[in-house]
């Protein structure tokens, strides 16, 4: 895949959320989210995970930042999650996607800049109403560092598309 334009579908996700500064939220939560679908016998679909970090930490104090380790889970499952989690819909949408290679523990300190770089142009703008979506493509636990693959989803809007969206909600 190329980095670029792309449009993520809606999909159903089961969630952990800790608060905290990214560098330590990011690993408690996938600790917390893996030990659970281990204990249950589940393996998240196409061994995919999705991080969903919902606060620009250059805009919210680090211990208000939201994070969310989700995972895809097959239909079975679904009442499961949740009793002992959360469920939540993958927030559908355009976001410009940038490939990441190598260990995922570097893309926790690297998170602000996400946030203070996604413009395009002058017509495609950060899309505050949706989450930083990181698709954590390789499961760590079978894949070398070297080898682990994670796309960063920044969420985008035209400006006129924003301009539009504010304006219906002033109304």
């Amino acid at each position: 895949m190329k980095n670029g334009l792309v449009y993520l579908r809606p999909a159903r996700l089961a969630y952990v959320r800790v608060n905290g500064a990214y560098e330590h939220s990011i690993p408690l939560a996938w600790q917390k989210m893996l030990a659970w679908a281990d204990k249950n016998g589940i393996k998240p679909q196409g061994e995919r995970g999705y991080g969903l970090a919902h606060d620009d930490p250059n805009q919210v104090a680090a211990e208000k930042c939201r994070y969310d380790a989700c995972i895809q889970l097959p239909v079975e499952f679904e009442d499961r999650a949740s009793r002992d989690l959360g469920l939540i819909m993958l927030p559908a949408g355009a976001y410009t996607r940038l490939r990441k290679t190598g260990g995922y523990g570097k893309l926790r300190s690297e998170m602000a800049g996400f946030y203070a770089s996604p413009c395009l142009s002058a017509d495609i703008q950060l899309d505050t109403r949706r989450p930083i979506v990181t698709i954590y493509l390789d499961d760590p636990r079978r894949h070398s560092e070297r080898e682990l693959r994670a796309d960063v989803c920044v969420p985008v809007a035209t400006k006129s598309m924003r301009d539009r969206v504010v304006t219906t909600q002033a109304a």
